[in-house]
């Protein structure tokens, strides 16, 4: 993050010294962090000065496996909902234009990745707004450092073509009113003024979206996703080391007579009288091994608050909705923070879009949207249908159908229900009125 003066001119030579500011102090962490998300950890680094020694490099990515399941958890398709008493027809027609329920995930996983997450609105071909994901290993933002933290500037950096090995880069930066285009020698190098544009939005099209520690999610765990590694490896390398056990002899015999590339073909060993042969191994204590791997295990999932959803302790004897949000207590904890910085994010994302759509919908529409966070876990109905039954007729309809998580839209439920019940009291009457008529006849 960069804090600006707002009375101030973003220069060409400011931007170069954010951009190598950018470069030694925050682009190795970010790349730190999406090496141990893709994989590429310490342990494959691991080497031994025998080369002759079996070395292995087996990744078990912890990492991204509690990256994934707070995705799935907080972000699967359908869990981010937004609602009004207003018209949003046409916000909601924009943002299923953009998939929003991936864009949600994509926006998500960088965030829990990175520490940061940056999202950048933009006009389609068809005139039509969109909003994208754009990665913080090539773009930042920049805000201005009195109390509101406004977000002045927003700068990215691609090439055209990952076709040539060319060193020239592009670098845009986004204003409330336009977009600055330059060209950069390198990644980043110095920049070269090209031209400006208006992007038709009421302020800077772009988003950004941080954890509420600007860190990644598995940052706390790195130490031990590293012992795991090293655990689990260096006991694969002793299981490859002693893989052919040693063949002791001991008696007197001359070595010279006795060709042992011959008893290893035949599996036969013929010895003189009173020679002893036995096979020397190595006692590799699994157990030990075994139960050091489970600590850490645990510890990892412990640390990042996040439940092994493959682990017997996890499923065994569950059996309701209720129970498993028992177990997801520190992962709720933990998703309930995050929740807040990013229902934020997307706050502004909505500002931003009905400001594009002013025309139609109405700058301030925004303020009255509601955006709800639903969690992925398996529901107890029969056990919220009976809640719902008792608290009938003490809070109102419209409340208790919120509950529910079928209802996507509790305001239009409840207007259907409201119409089926006075259909029915009308046929009740028409059939009742029938009935009194053959009675008299």
């Amino acid at each position: 993050m960069f804090l600006f003066s707002k009375n101030e001119e973003l220069t060409v030579d400011i931007l170069n010294k954010m951009l190598n500011k950018y470069a030694t102090t925050y682009l190795p962490v970010l790349k730190h962090y999406n090496d141990y998300y893709d994989g590429k950890q310490k342990i494959i680094y691991k080497s031994y000065e025998d080369e002759t020694k079996p070395c292995s490099r087996t990744v078990t990515n912890f990492c991204k496996n509690i990256v994934n399941s707070y995705l799935g958890y907080m972000a699967a398709p359908g869990t981010i909902t937004y609602q009004s008493n207003e018209d949003i027809t046409q916000l909601m027609e924009v943002l299923d234009y953009n998939d929003h329920n991936a864009e949600d995930c994509n926006f998500l996983r960088d965030a829990l990745i990175y520490g940061v997450a940056n999202e950048l609105m933009y006009i389609d071909n068809d005139s039509k707004a969109r909003f994208t994901t754009v990665s913080p290993l090539s773009s930042f933002g920049v805000f201005d450092d009195c109390l509101s933290g406004e977000l002045l500037y927003f700068v990215r950096w691609y090439k055209q073509s990952d076709w040539d090995d060319s060193q020239n880069y592009f670098l845009d930066v986004y204003t409330d009113t336009e977009i600055r285009h330059y060209t950069m020698l390198g990644n980043p190098g110095p920049l070269e003024f090209l031209s400006a544009e208006p992007h038709y939005f009421n302020q800077c099209p772009a988003n950004v979206f941080y954890l509420e520690d600007e860190e990644s999610i598995f940052k706390c765990i790195e130490g031990l996703q590293d012992s795991y590694n090293e655990t689990l490896n260096n006991q694969v390398d002793d299981i490859s080391s002693f893989t052919n056990a040693y063949m002791v002899m001991s008696g007197s015999f001359d070595p010279d007579t006795i060709d042992t590339n011959a008893m290893r073909t035949n599996r036969l060993i013929m010895m003189p009288e009173g020679t002893e042969v036995k096979w020397l191994t190595k006692d590799l204590q699994d157990t030990q091994v075994k139960e050091n791997l489970d600590r850490l295990q645990a510890s990892i999932y412990r640390i990042a608050q996040c439940p092994d959803f493959s682990s017997e302790s996890f499923v065994g004897g569950v059996s309701s909705g209720i129970a498993i949000k028992y177990r997801l207590t520190g992962m709720e904890t933990r998703a309930a923070t995050i929740e807040a910085s990013m229902k934020k994010a997307l706050q502004r994302r909505i500002e931003i879009l009905c400001g594009f759509v002013s025309l139609k919908l109405g700058e301030e529409v925004y303020r009255d949207i509601k955006i709800n966070f639903e969690r992925n876990i398996p529901e107890d109905l029969s056990t919220l249908a009976t809640a719902v039954s008792q608290l009938n007729g003490i809070v109102s309809d419209e409340t208790l159908l919120s509950t529910l998580p079928f209802v996507d839209n509790p305001k239009e439920e409840a207007e259907r229900v409201k119409e089926q019940k006075e259909s029915s009291l009308k046929l009740y009457d028409f059939t009742q009125t029938v009935n009194e008529e053959q009675d008299e006849t």
